[in-house]
């Protein structure tokens, strides 16, 4: 089996890999019960968007298949649910987030057991959540009861009715005061032994005092060394103090590296340059990470069978569309069925014995089995699309035209004008989009060299991923993360 049947074989087990992919991203029905229609009208869907969850008590039995304004400024949510959802009177949807930072999806409550099931069809009443901006206000409006009650202490203690009702304050203490004393009188018994109490306590403590004096007498020894020690390290303290005046007294007036950077006004100058051409450095990185978020990028794979031939050919391409351009770059990867052509050419000189020196050039074309690079800039206009640059490795043009929304698309290349005994390699497809993700395509390929019999009429599919899909896509797997935990 030859490298390019391999190649074939191997992008043909990538496509049916990439449509279960597609088919599980798209949440294509196909062999299942159709799903039935419910819609649900909220005030606010901040946050949520086509293909979002579905669920009942947690459970994904659905997704939103549109998003409607309608006249009075409201949202209208269509949903697709699995058949076997049943949704009685009294049901109620809500919008609700996986996590504190997780994708939003629809909650549904199902109604009451018993109830009558509703139709098909039926408009939900749909409840929105606190917001973020919600606990924000009720946050400020508590500031600003904290305020007025400050104010309020204010009002009522300050000025001369404050100082009026501090000084009743200060009476009904004395008033306390005395009632207290009178308790002590009533309760002098208690005091009296309460203060004998208080005599064996002290005469407890002056014999520890005791004890202790005879400790430090019997350890004076000690004493003396630690006292000696503690004078010693005094001493060193005073040595450090007076080395730090010094290293102070030095910066203050300029001296070393530390008392130039601080004292100097030249370094200030420097630093605070410094500090502005960072701050130019990363509001300019910031611009471009926020232009480098807007850029869309698109994925796509393709594979075509050349009739004639019985041969396969299939793409790998990246798109780029920077953000409000209307340019667009686009790399390819392409399986060469017959072989990569590489021309070299060989310069032979000899030289013989009267002197005189023969040239030989020698023009060689050599087929290898490699892959052959696609590099264009593009620049679309309406429904139009030019493409220039290398295609399969050859200098080339492109053109586009699109139709019937996007689903309909015709193009147009011709490239290798400088290619040995052929015209220049052209090419017309046409391709049909059943969504925007999966496609088919046909066409002529080699249309200048049909006297040749180098043309075919080839046909194939192919699969295109968007920024959405791969949200999507990403957003898919998170939730099946939570849900294992």
């Amino acid at each position: 089996m030859s490298t390019a049947a391999k190649v074939g074989g191997f992008f043909l087990v990538v496509l049916v890999l990439a449509g279960l992919l597609i088919w599980r991203i798209e949440d294509l029905r196909i062999g299942r019960t159709p799903a039935k229609k419910v819609s649900v009208e909220f005030k606010d869907v901040a946050g949520l968007d086509a293909k979002s969850t579905v669920r009942l008590a947690g459970v994904r039995v659905g997704k939103v298949a549109r998003i409607r304004l309608t006249p009075d400024g409201k949202a209208i949510i269509d949903m697709d649910l699995d058949h076997d959802v049943e949704l009685r009177q009294g049901a109620s949807a809500s919008i609700a987030n996986l996590g504190l930072l997780g994708e939003k999806y629809v909650e549904l409550v199902p109604g009451p057991v018993g109830a009558p099931e509703l139709p098909e069809g039926t408009v939900l009443k749909g409840d929105i959540p606190v917001s973020f901006d919600q606990i924000t206000k009720l946050a400020r409006d508590i500031e600003v009861d904290v305020k007025d009650i400050t104010r309020n202490l204010n009002s009522s203690l300050g000025g001369p009715q404050g100082e009026e009702r501090l000084r009743t304050i200060i009476d009904n203490i004395k008033v306390l005061s005395e009632d207290l004393r009178v308790m002590v009188a009533s309760n002098r018994g208690n005091v009296d032994a309460t203060v004998a109490n208080l005599r064996d306590f002290s005469e407890g403590m002056t014999k520890l005092v005791d004890r202790i004096d005879k400790l430090v007498a019997a350890n004076s020894a000690n004493v003396t060394q630690g006292i000696a020690n503690v004078k010693d390290v005094s001493g060193k303290l005073d040595t450090t103090a007076d080395n730090l005046n010094q290293i102070t007294g030095k910066v203050r007036s300029g001296e070393g590296t530390i008392g130039k950077l601080i004292e100097s006004d030249e370094t200030h100058k420097n630093l605070n340059d410094t500090l502005v051409s960072v701050k130019e450095g990363v509001a300019e990185l910031t611009k471009a990470l926020g232009a480098v978020n807007k850029t869309r990028f698109d994925l796509g794979v393709r594979s075509a069978y050349l009739s004639r031939f019985s041969k396969a050919k299939g793409s790998f391409s990246l798109d780029v569309f920077p953000p409000d351009s209307p340019r667009f770059y686009r790399v390819e990867l392409t399986t060469q069925p017959f072989g990569r052509r590489v021309d070299s050419t060989t310069i032979d000189k000899t030289t013989f014995p009267d002197g005189h020196v023969e040239v030989k050039t020698t023009e060689e074309t050599e087929l290898k089995d490699e892959l052959a690079i696609t590099a264009l800039l593009g620049y679309k206009y309406n429904a139009w699309a030019l493409r220039a640059g290398l295609i399969e490795g050859r200098g080339g043009l492109g053109l586009d035209y699109n139709t019937l929304r996007n689903r309909l698309q015709f193009s147009a290349d011709i490239w290798d004008f400088n290619r040995p005994n052929f015209s220049a390699h052209a090419a017309v497809t046409g391709r049909y989009y059943f969504s925007p993700s999966v496609y088919v395509q046909g066409g002529w390929d080699d249309i200048l060299n049909h006297s040749r019999e180098a043309d075919s009429i080839f046909f194939g599919a192919g699969l295109r991923w968007n920024d959405d899909d791969i949200k999507y896509l990403l957003g898919t797997a998170g939730s099946a993360a939570v849900s294992r935990r």
